[in-house]
């Protein structure tokens, strides 16, 4: 007799469907840093019940009032602030995969449950896949790491092409003084670049109507307001190395106790240095064209305020209602099981276009392209 992987009852395999796809986000990296559409979260995650595969979701930006009050002689009606605000679009589509989980003698053999074991591998994969769906939506590149494990090198973006920084939104070297040119090997990410990052974010004065880049708002989730730094292990490296080991200990206790640990979103935070937390994530783009002989190794990581990037998922057309379809095959006449998953989503990263008429902007995230201490052992 066959084993089944998935519950046979329909309602059971639909709550199983939805922990499956919980949990995934739950553990994703990007996961505790989504919110819903409104919010000032990092990602702002849509689910759109009449989206289907291959559909544009819209979502609306809005950015922080800007002008002067109407003082006393001056007539209010007419005068009135107006919204800030613009729509970016983005599409969402399939992504498929599945798993097979072997035959009933290769059950025997292993003395295990393959379809278990299956199950929870395919948990992993779409948990990794999103990830890295995001990551490098988020910094608008692939780039040449190993760290992404399931987008292919030469990755440009699947359903919504990456979009490059723009030439406000990009930070080069340990002080933003460099370019891709110049970028030395000593351009590492220290303590000071995090002070030099956040005056930078607040000195984009510009609104959506005139073209000029638009403020960044702080991260808030909690009560509690920062911005957030997403580097590798290496770029946290180069960090504590920067403040050494007493002023790293400073950061990670100024993180519990000015920001408090308990808060979702800083959970897994590293360290809490000038407003922002400097928070670690496995997955962001590598590159080895940088420098004056275009062979210097280069990492990017992100500089992120409110609404940075957005994540959509659709239920259109699923059987299952949810944006995760799972289903359960045979091949071989029966022999062998097979476990498939389909799921609707879109990730990119905010942009909008400028009322005058000038080139879409980024929102708000700060591309960091820096030199980082290679880990031993390591070629890329």
């Amino acid at each position: 007799m066959r084993t089944t992987v998935l519950p046979t009852d329909a309602n059971a395999r639909k709550r199983w469907t939805l922990s499956v796809h919980a949990d995934a986000i739950k553990e994703m990296f990007w996961g505790r840093h989504m919110g819903p559409e409104g919010s000032r979260a990092l990602v702002v995650r849509k689910t759109d019940l009449e989206a289907k595969a291959g559909d544009e979701v819209t979502t609306t930006i809005v950015a922080k009032l800007r002008g002067r009050p109407v003082r006393e002689g001056e007539k209010l009606e007419g005068n009135e602030m107006r919204m800030n605000f613009a729509t970016h679009k983005m599409r969402i589509n399939t992504h498929r995969q599945g798993v097979n989980c072997g035959t009933q003698m290769d059950a025997i053999r292993m003395g295990s449950n393959l379809g278990t074991t299956g199950r929870e591998r395919l948990k992993d994969y779409i948990q990794e896949l999103q990830e890295e769906t995001i990551a490098a939506a988020a910094a608008g590149a692939r780039g040449i790491g190993d760290e992404f494990q399931h987008l292919e090198t030469g990755y440009a973006g699947y359903p919504n092409a990456l979009r490059a920084p723009d030439s406000v939104h990009i930070f080069y070297g340990t002080d933003g003084t460099k370019t891709k040119a110049t970028l030395a090997s000593t351009d590492k990410l220290t303590a000071p670049t995090m002070a030099l990052l956040g005056t930078k974010a607040r000195k984009m004065l510009g609104g959506i109507s005139d073209g000029k880049p638009v403020r960044m708002q702080k991260i808030r989730r909690e009560g509690k307001e920062c911005w957030t730094l997403v580097t590798m292990p290496e770029g946290l490296e180069d960090i504590r190395k920067d403040t050494g080991t007493q002023g790293w200990f400073e950061a990670h206790k100024a993180l519990v106790t000015a920001i408090g640990k308990s808060a979702e979103i800083f959970q897994g935070g590293a360290g809490f240095i000038h407003g922002t937390i400097v928070d670690e994530v496995d997955t962001l783009p590598k590159f080895n064209d940088y420098g004056a002989s275009s062979n210097l190794l280069a990492m990017r990581s992100l500089f992120c305020g409110a609404n940075g990037v957005v994540v959509a998922h659709g239920t259109k057309g699923m059987d299952s209602g949810m944006a995760l379809q799972l289903d359960e095959h045979t091949n071989d006449r029966g022999n062998e099981q097979v476990v498939t998953f389909n799921l609707i989503m879109g990730a990119d990263k905010t942009t909008y276009t400028p009322v005058n008429g000038e080139a879409a902007r980024d929102f708000a995230v700060i591309a960091v392209d820096h030199a980082y201490t290679l880990s031993a052992g390591a070629t890329t």
